[in-house]
């Protein structure tokens, strides 16, 4: 983990150093979305899709699912 500071400006702004944006992508008129736990702040661009983003999450708990639905509905039977 790299740690960058940046200073907050009178108006409350705050320039976003150089290898943050590289590291994420982040381009003129992007959107950020800042997501708080407690007194922790993650930094993410918005993606241009959230359903293309969410895409495949938790694929290793449930790696074929049509043979785990299969499963689960001959359980009720």
């Amino acid at each position: 983990m790299q740690t960058i500071a940046a200073q907050v400006s009178a108006k409350y702004q705050v320039v976003i150093p150089r290898p943050v944006r590289e590291a994420l992508g982040i381009r003129p008129q992007d959107t950020l979305l800042f997501l708080l736990d407690g007194d922790t702040v993650l930094l993410r661009p918005k993606p241009a899709s959230f359903t293309q983003a969410l895409l495949g999450l938790h694929r290793e708990l449930w790696p074929d699912p049509d043979t785990w639905l299969e499963e689960e509905r001959a359980s009720w039977a």
